[in-house]
């Protein structure tokens, strides 16, 4: 279906020709955004009015998830189209160009470049696997953005950290998240702020006159640890307000070997020792606060601007988030809560205002994007154009959305039912109608064998 609107004709050598205008792709991307935007109900307490004013008038994809719930596999799969056990990138080191049969990927933006577009990016697009938790740097593939703007991540650290009383050994936290693990209001302002950076780099892109259409890519670092703002989004909540996750004693009990070792109990069973969970909380909602501050920079100024009527935003996190739902405090899971994420998709052109409970997958924007944007097909892509749900959000879609942890554990979700499959065998179901929060682990019920055998049957045919 041809998308671009017939704008004007032409006479050119005494010939009427038809000259077709492009829409612009406005990609805003938020760091471990979690449902808790407050127009996908996860949290009733999130403060997110101007994510949930373009909600408003967009396809709103509350059953979206991600090909792998960490950020480097989950961006190199959605940007570039494949898969984790195809690329090989299940973890936060690998670089997608080292990987054998990958090195001349033509990633999500260069696509768009070869045809015709003018690319640009600032913050955290692409994962970089260099860096640190306390000087992280922005991701970047070279040659992905014909411009982009090196910026820090996030919200410089304060001069002294916070670390709530948590002993990391006895938590057995190790590594980078001893470092990272932490959360604080920041006497600093807005605009003081690398992510505040990120957004006014986009808006100023906004302002300036292009002779051709544009791929935009933002990226905001917030809410990633360490959960730093600047305090005036602290203030915004009473900790002795903050209202819990919904959690399930013993939750673990069903879970497997394989789940309860992801889990990582013993830093919940920390943070409630220390009674800093309420604290935590706020932090992430804090932090989730001013990313929505810093997207509502940007989606104001594209009102303002002479794009506003043929430019699709696409506003998405890379994955969800854990906090204290089956005493994990993280991603990297194959739950609900990890999996999970935020997307959004607006076209000022042809796109309908709704809700869409379709199971689509972050690894199906791209051939969407292209979908919507009338390019030509690109055959190779593991992911399946939901274009037609941007019209119509109630349509069709006999898809589950795949998510990948490591090398042979997987999940399955569709509108009734999450499937999971560790590299041991164990397995887990979950009715999703019934039990949203995971807490009863059905797999075993022999009701649910032709379910079990469905799904193992899809799962097969996508990974083999």
């Amino acid at each position: 279906m041809i998308k671009s609107i017939i704008t004007a004709l032409v006479l050119l050598n005494g010939i009427f020709m038809y000259a077709q205008e492009q829409p612009n792709v406005l990609l805003i991307m938020v760091d471990d955004m979690n449902d808790w935007v407050g127009a996908f109900g996860g949290h009733p307490q999130a403060i997110t009015p101007n994510m949930d004013k373009l909600a408003q008038k967009s396809t709103v994809f509350k059953n979206a998830y991600c090909s792998a719930a960490l950020c480097n596999p989950s961006r190199t799969s959605m940007l570039t189209g494949y898969q984790p056990f195809k690329t090989g990138v299940y973890g936060n080191k690998e670089v997608f160009r080292e990987m054998k049969g990958f090195e001349n990927t033509v990633t999500l933006p260069q696509y768009f470049a070869q045809n015709g577009y003018k690319t640009a990016a600032s913050g955290k697009i692409f994962h970089s696997p260099r860096g640190t938790a306390k000087e992280p740097k922005e991701g970047s593939d070279p040659g992905s953005f014909q411009i982009e703007n090196k910026v820090g991540l996030g919200t410089p650290y304060p001069e002294k950290r916070f670390t709530h009383g948590i002993d990391f050994k006895r938590a057995g936290v190790k590594g980078s998240k001893t470092r990272s693990f932490d959360w604080g209001a920041v006497d600093i302002a807005d605009e003081k702020t690398n992510d505040w950076k990120t957004a006014d780099y986009t808006v100023k892109f906004l302002e300036k006159e292009h002779d051709k259409p544009f791929f935009l890519a933002c990226g905001i670092f917030r809410p990633h640890l360490p959960l730093y703002a600047p305090k005036k989004y602290f203030d915004l909540f009473n900790e002795e307000e903050i209202q819990l996750p919904k959690v399930l004693e013993n939750d673990l009990k069903d879970v497997g070997r394989v789940g309860k070792n992801w889990a990582g109990e013993r830093l919940h069973a920390e943070i409630l020792r220390n009674n800093k969970w309420k604290s935590a909380v706020k932090g992430y909602l804090a932090s989730l606060a001013f990313a929505d501050a810093c997207v509502g920079h940007v989606l104001d100024n594209l009102e303002k601007s002479n794009y506003k009527e043929n430019t699709i935003v696409v506003l998405m996190g890379d994955h969800g988030w854990h906090l204290g739902e089956k005493e994990h405090w993280s991603k990297q899971t194959l739950w609900e809560e990890s999996a999970k994420t935020p997307l959004i998709i607006f076209d000022p052109r042809n796109g309908k205002s709704g809700v869409s409970l379709r199971t689509i997958s972050l690894i199906d924007v791209y051939p969407t994007l292209i979908d919507l944007c009338d390019l030509p097909k690109k055959n190779d892509l593991d992911g399946n154009s939901f274009e037609h749900l941007v019209e119509n959000p109630k349509g069709k879609w006999n898809h589950s959305a795949l998510t990948t942890k490591g090398l042979g554990n997987h999940t399955l979700r569709d509108e009734n039912y999450r499937y999971i499959v560790y590299t041991d065998g164990f397995e887990e179901l979950y009715n999703e109608k019934k039990d949203p929060m995971e807490w009863n682990n059905i797999a075993k019920d022999p009701k649910n064998k032709e379910i079990l055998k469905k799904f193992r049957k899809e799962l097969k045919e996508l990974v083999n």
